[in-house]
């Protein structure tokens, strides 16, 4: 599709990291508006924020290395040297999410915060920042899906410089980003409601993990790029949906059995 926006001399501006920014900078004005309704002061939350981006950052690009190092080149140098060379493009979101969800619980106990009351203001962001990424990966071509011969909303890439293979340039293909992006903002119409009423602490962040994990597993069957090594037939995308999916369960039942006791 468009994978620059803006080319001008040497200077590239690359419409996923635009996209991200501008789903970065949503995210953070959704949060910051519903701050003192949650009771939460905007500087707690911006140290938040931060470090968990940074973490996300980390990990999203770990779960990257290691799903694909063995593509990567021929010894440990060429692969590391890959690695630091293509850092502006090439992340795993389960893994942002899991590093950034590590730092977030961080620095909400440091802060003095309660972690799932805070994590429940910051999922619809998470979702709505979530879309505009897909969509940056929609025109930049990553995350693509796969031969759609017959499917009456395919989209066809033909920019060699995108990312999508070669031998797939001008073939009819599922629009999974554009999928996951229009799931994503549902997620986030669906948790901004949730938001608005009186809960149990974790329920929204549950809540999300349900829903997205259900739509990944499903996305992934679309998929035509390179999903990593499959386990019992399933992308490790699948599997870590099927667990994300189980632990939202649990703490459902766990928040359930709580309020009753209480």
């Amino acid at each position: 599709m468009h994978p620059v926006i803006l080319h001008f001399g040497a200077f590239k501006l690359p419409a996923y990291g635009l996209m991200v920014a501008a789903g970065y900078l949503a995210a953070i004005y959704y949060i910051f508006s519903r701050a003192a309704e949650a009771g939460f002061k905007k500087e707690n939350l911006s140290d938040l924020v931060f470090y968990s981006v940074l973490s996300g950052m980390i990990g999203a690009k770990f779960f990257y290395a290691v799903t694909y190092w063995d593509n990567f080149g021929a010894d440990l140098l060429s692969r590391a040297a890959y690695v630091l060379r293509t850092f502006q493009y090439g992340f795993v979101f389960y893994g942002g999410l899991i590093f950034g969800a590590a730092a977030f619980y961080l620095a909400a106990r440091r802060r003095g915060m309660n972690p799932l009351t805070a994590a429940d203001l910051c999922a619809p962001a998470l979702a709505l920042g979530h879309a505009f990424g897909r969509v940056g990966c929609f025109l930049a071509g990553c995350c693509h899906g796969a031969p759609a011969s017959g499917f009456p909303f395919s989209v066809v890439f033909t920019n060699p410089s995108c990312e999508v293979a070669p031998a797939l340039l001008g073939v009819p293909l599922y629009p999974t980003q554009l999928i996951e992006a229009a799931g994503n903002i549902i997620i986030f119409s669906l948790l901004h409601r949730a938001l608005g009423k009186k809960r149990a602490a974790g329920s929204v962040i549950a809540l999300y993990a349900a829903l997205y994990s259900v739509q990944r597993f499903l996305i992934e069957f679309l998929r035509g790029d390179d999903r990593g090594v499959l386990r019992f037939g399933l992308s490790p995308a699948q599997l870590i949906s099927a667990a994300a999916f189980a632990a939202a369960v649990i703490l459902f039942f766990g928040l359930k059995a709580q309020n009753e006791k209480n």
